[in-house]
């Protein structure tokens, strides 16, 4: 019998594992997922182009003369003050726009200056949706100096200038605002 008392022990052993193990189930599940997400929209444009692509030219018609001595349109002369708008528009961009305006070397006459408007090196368009809202211009101010009462050597330069074309070259850059 003590054979036997061992034989059941271990049976018994072995039923008591196999239950405890069958009694402790987990769940167990795995699965995946895919997704997409849409990019913002970008678009810049000078004067209705894309800035990319942009080659805004601008004359002495499209100056907006504060004064002006010459007496044909579209013409400067020493004495005339002015501005110039460029106009940029960047609707449909879903983000902020930051604009930045740089002024390239110009050989402008003796005291000829041209100086980006207040504010208008670096701006910032805020995303709206409101008609317009994010549409602005950057602003050139052209001030040429002349009096009466001149030195011999600045009439000197001013007449050297007298008929010729006068380059203002303006780089605009557009990123995104963070």
């Amino acid at each position: 019998m003590k054979g036997n008392k061992k034989v059941l022990a271990v049976a018994l052993l072995l039923l008591l594992v196999a239950v405890s193990f069958g009694t402790y189930a987990i769940y167990r599940s795995s699965g995946s997922a895919t997704g997409t997400v849409q990019t913002a929209a970008w678009s810049v444009k000078v004067d209705g182009t894309d800035i990319k692509t942009a080659n805004y030219t601008f004359t002495g018609s499209d100056v907006k003369w504060t004064s002006n001595p010459s007496k044909v349109a579209g013409k400067i002369a020493p004495g005339a003050t002015g501005t110039i708008a460029i106009p940029v528009d960047a609707t449909g961009s879903e983000v902020d726009v930051i604009l930045k305006a740089t002024l390239g070397s110009a050989t402008l006459p003796d005291g000829m200056t041209v100086t980006l408007a207040n504010g208008d090196a670096e701006k910032t368009i805020a995303y709206s949706t409101a008609e317009n809202a994010m549409k602005t211009t950057v602003t050139l101010n052209i001030e040429w100096t002349g009096t009466i009462d001149d030195t011999a050597a600045k009439d000197t330069t001013d007449l050297a200038a007298a008929g010729t074309s006068i380059t203002i070259p303006v780089t605009l850059t557009a990123r995104q605002g963070l």
